[in-house]
């Protein structure tokens, strides 16, 4: 089952193969949890908003990891 990962989101994917329910968890994720934003951002890295409402630029792997804590 592919759900969201954003905290507080409840979003579940309903869809008949895993590989649907993949699509779908894109479609929600860039509809619900994107902002473009005006800067530049290194290739390979990504921005991710802070509880205090500022934004980091970091890698995948350490975005995955902040999102863990």
């Amino acid at each position: 089952m592919v759900r969201c990962r954003q905290r507080d989101c409840g979003w579940v994917a309903i869809a008949p193969s895993e590989r649907a329910a993949w699509k779908q968890y894109e479609a929600h994720v860039l509809r619900e949890h994107v902002e473009a934003v005006e800067t530049d951002v290194p290739d390979g890295c990504v921005q991710i908003r802070t509880d205090d409402g500022e934004w980091k630029t970091m890698s995948p792997e350490e975005a995955l990891e902040f999102d863990d804590d």
